[in-house]
């Protein structure tokens, strides 16, 4: 099985050349007491270097404040403004992109090897001189507010942003990454310059693909003056208490309900066995086959789409399923989902359906190696996890040998009805029928917002 996904690592992501194993192109090195990883891709001249800061948004004096400083590193310089540096990356058609979440940032720049000087000494000046000029952070305040205000039209990104924060109350991961609006009015220029000067300190790890001239790139980033210092501390969650009500959103012009359900999973209770909860997310929600959309959309008609996840991170992890349906048949669909949680934990469904899924999660997996970018985030996600890389190549084989006790064993950790927090975004009248599952707690999106 492990040959198979070989095979198909070749074929459709083209990561390795045909003499190369898998983990063979992966290199770890050390330039002074930077950790380097380095995967050797010698198909196209041109590299990929993406900064690991074990420092994200859960170090914020308040939230949004890690995103804006990542967001607006371009923004300006003493030298350039932030048309100059557009045009500067523009030039070399270079890309520069960052991603923040609560527990490590990511900061990426990819371009040609030839430009690999000038592209990497300018986001070492960026890093050592952004200015964070006040017209450019008005502006950017005023947009993020804007689109914030806008989520009333997008119930399903409301829903997504309020389940987020309702399911971790109580934790240091409840506030938004991107911010609120109150705490976009608090960003200055020197508090953005003081995070931005922590971040530098922080640990980082450098994760670079390419030929072997981007071993040159040791020297280019001598200017960047950055130490390795500063790591945010593990965190250590109880499990959720018991949830006792739904939790209704009203909106204006719903006429529709997006329902998610789910809770936040400690560390303690993965134990290692990753696998099992993406085995898990596929088996309900992966795919038109998936338990979830054959009950809910195939057989009844209740709704278009709907998806699961069990997303982990170092210190905890997010399971959660999202659908939508009309807002008459909302009550009914969530029923229909607390029995389907309850039959896949007493294994009531087929060899067939298992096998099915299980077969899908092992042909689909190498298709998330595709591009270099998703391939490096794969990098960055098992060592923030502190996960051998022998996982990676091996998954196909671990996977086809999970049992249908791994998977209710899998649910019951990551859907206990009991522990689960219901969203529903919708309209006010279906509080009484919602009501007949659990009492129902109104909330207002603006507190949200």
């Amino acid at each position: 099985m492990k040959k198979i996904f070989f095979a198909c690592l070749l074929t459709f992501s083209h990561l390795l050349s045909a003499e190369d194993s898998f983990l063979d192109s992966v290199k770890r090195m050390e330039w002074g007491d930077l950790d380097v990883v380095w995967v050797q891709d010698d198909r196209f001249p041109k590299f990929t270097a993406s900064i690991y800061f074990k420092n994200g948004a859960f170090d914020d004096l308040f939230p949004g404040q890690t995103q804006a400083t990542f967001d607006l590193l371009t923004a300006g310089t003493p030298k350039m403004t932030q048309n100059q540096i557009s045009e500067f990356f523009d030039f070399y058609g270079a890309k520069i992109r960052n991603s923040v979440t609560h527990e490590y940032s990511v900061l990426s720049v990819q371009g040609l090897t030839r430009d690999m000087k000038p592209l990497v000494g300018k986001v070492c000046e960026l890093m050592n001189e952004a200015i964070y000029p006040k017209d450019e952070l008005t502006s950017y305040v005023s947009r993020a507010r804007s689109g914030l205000k806008n989520l009333v039209t997008s119930h399903a990104s409301l829903a997504d942003r309020i389940f987020r924060q309702v399911s971790l109350k109580g934790t240091p991961f409840d506030r938004p990454v991107e911010g609120t609006y109150e705490s976009l009015g608090k960003l200055t220029p020197d508090i953005l310059k003081s995070r931005l000067g922590k971040l530098n300190d922080s640990k980082k790890v450098l994760y670079i693909s390419g030929p072997s001239d981007i071993k040159e790139m040791k020297n280019y980033l001598k200017s960047c003056k950055w130490k390795n210092e500063f790591t945010l501390p593990d965190v250590k969650l109880k499990k959720p208490s018991s949830e006792l009500a739904i939790y209704l959103v009203p909106v204006p012009a719903a006429n529709q309900a997006q329902i998610r359900i789910g809770r936040y999973i400690t560390q303690s209770e993965v134990q290692g066995k990753y696998d099992n909860f993406q085995l898990l997310a596929g088996f309900l929600g992966g795919s038109f086959t998936s338990k979830l959309v054959q009950e809910l959309r195939v057989k009844r008609g209740l709704t278009y789409s709907a998806g699961a996840y069990a997303s982990l991170q170092r210190d905890y992890g997010r399971a959660g399923i999202m659908t939508f349906t009309k807002n008459e048949t909302a009550a009914e669909t969530i029923k229909l989902i607390r029995e389907i949680f309850s039959d896949v934990s007493a294994q009531k469904f087929t060899m067939g359906e298992f096998k099915h899924q299980q077969g899908h999660q092992i042909g689909a997996y190498a298709f998330g190696f595709e591009e270099m970018s998703a391939f490096i985030g794969q990098l960055i996600q098992y060592d923030h996890q502190s996960r051998d890389l022998s996982e990676l190549a091996e998954y196909p084989e671990r996977v086809g040998k999970l049992s249908p006790n791994d998977l209710a064993w899998a649910n019951k950790v990551s859907f206990p009805w009991e522990r689960l927090t219901v969203v529903v975004v919708g309209d006010r009248s279906l509080e009484k029928s919602l009501s007949v599952i659990r009492p129902v707690r109104i909330l207002d999106y603006k507190d949200f917002l």
